[in-house]
């Protein structure tokens, strides 16, 4: 029998997972989608006619959250504003569901350990939607890696420029502090979690953070998710035409890895006619050219022996033994090792929710509930991008095991207060 899950959040990235859903009902039957909840009904009932279309099944549409939750359903997927993360995930292990939320786990490092320790109390699954690292193309990065493709890593460089004065997503809520609507968390956790991924534990670092494009412009949402947000009810600055930024949208910094390594990351949305991006590691033997996620374009690597970066036959010998797991395999015709991929855009964003869900639906059945992007994976990517906001707050350098523990937590104070944490 499939478990029933329900979603909870109908707006853009609702849609995106509807999207997964109906991917992954192509490949495994382990979850019926039985319930989707929006306060917006419109959104919901735009949702659940995405997913009646493509499946022939039409969820049950809910506006109250408490209401769905004892409906009967075995898990629930949260895709809400951030600050909604901790509220529906705690109600939801109270009545016993399980627990797919999207990134960033929570509004502040807190409301995650909230999270945790009510997920450990009642032995159920808490997985964070950190979908970047299981991009086929990461994978095969992280085996080269591991595999002294390019010799010992010794420094990252991560700079990603862009933005300008439109409003992200042109979503209202991610101009809010108090909704963690900030591209340092938004976009950052994103990094973080792949570059831990790829070099391991962050044990501190140091940063500079500045607002430096405060007034945003609504332009409408534009290129390749714009078809998955027409359908949402926008309830924050609905009729205003510009919006009034209130957290950082800039921030470099040094981070320092328990390996050794260093690393830098650098991210804004505030770079006003002119974008551009880093993603490299450095090694004793090479660089590598990180893959950009969700591309299908395989990382590169650079030796100082040859002119050319190797071949994909070439990063593939370097790792016979290497393969893609066979979940994710079945989203791809079978294929266990591959180099690139050709599957577009959509296809992938959709491929990488629903390999999320079949992961939440094994853990769910198992025995000893394990998922890769557990409570403690979600914390530390969260952990770095509040720790390069407290470090940039208090101008000096932040251990992150201090952050995850909330023993520096003066900038999320404001939020955790407001929010009655």
């Amino acid at each position: 029998m499939s478990l029933k899950l329900g979603l909870v959040g109908c707006g853009g990235m609702g849609m995106r997972h509807a999207h997964g859903y109906i991917e992954f009902r192509k490949h495994f039957d382990s979850f019926d989608l039985a319930a989707v909840c929006d306060r917006h009904e419109a959104a919901a009932d735009g949702v659940a006619s995405a997913v009646e279309a493509e499946t022939g099944h039409r969820p049950e549409i809910f506006t109250d959250y408490e209401t769905m939750l004892a409906s009967g359903i075995d898990a629930v997927d949260i895709v809400t504003d951030t600050r909604m993360h901790h509220i529906f995930a705690l109600q939801a292990f109270e009545a016993g569901v399980h627990v797919l939320t999207e990134k960033p786990m929570a509004v502040t490092m807190r409301a995650c350990r909230l999270m945790r320790d009510a997920a450990e109390a009642k032995g159920l699954v808490l997985s964070i939607g950190e979908q970047y690292r299981r991009d086929p193309m990461n994978r095969l990065a992280k085996a080269l890696l591991d595999a002294g493709a390019i010799g010992d890593p010794g420094f990252a460089m991560k700079v990603s420029l862009g933005g300008g004065s439109a409003l992200m997503h042109d979503t209202g809520w991610r101009a809010l502090k108090s909704r963690a609507g900030s591209v340092i968390i938004e976009q950052g956790v994103h990094e973080a979690d792949l570059l831990i991924y790829f070099l391991g534990d962050i044990e501190s670092l140091s940063a500079r953070t500045g607002l430096f494009a405060p007034t945003r412009v609504r332009e409408g949402m534009h290129g390749q998710i714009a078809q998955f947000y027409s359908h949402r009810v926008e309830d924050a600055f609905a009729d205003q035409q510009t919006v009034e930024i209130d957290q950082e949208d800039t921030a470099i910094s040094v981070l320092n890895f328990a390996s050794g390594a260093i690393g830098q990351l650098t991210i804004t949305n505030a770079s006003i006619g002119y974008g551009t991006g880093i993603n490299t590691i450095h090694g004793s033997a090479g660089t590598m050219q990180m893959p950009p996620t969700r591309t299908g374009i395989p990382p590169k690597i650079h030796l100082e022996s040859s002119r050319e970066p190797l071949s994909e036959q070439e990063m593939l010998d370097l790792v016979p033994d290497w393969s893609i797991d066979d979940v994710t395999a079945a989203f791809f015709g079978g294929v266990n090792r591959m180099a690139s991929y050709d599957v577009g855009f959509e296809a992938i964003d959709r491929i990488l929710v629903a390999i999320e869900m079949a992961e939440l639906a094994t853990a769910i059945e198992s025995k000893d509930r394990n998922v890769e992007v557990d409570a403690e994976v979600g914390m530390k990517a969260l952990a770095v991008s509040y720790g390069i906001l407290e470090s940039g707050h208090a101008g000096q350098q932040v251990s992150l095991s201090d952050i995850m523990d909330g023993t520096v937590a003066e900038y999320q104070a404001e939020i955790d207060r407001e929010a009655g944490i």
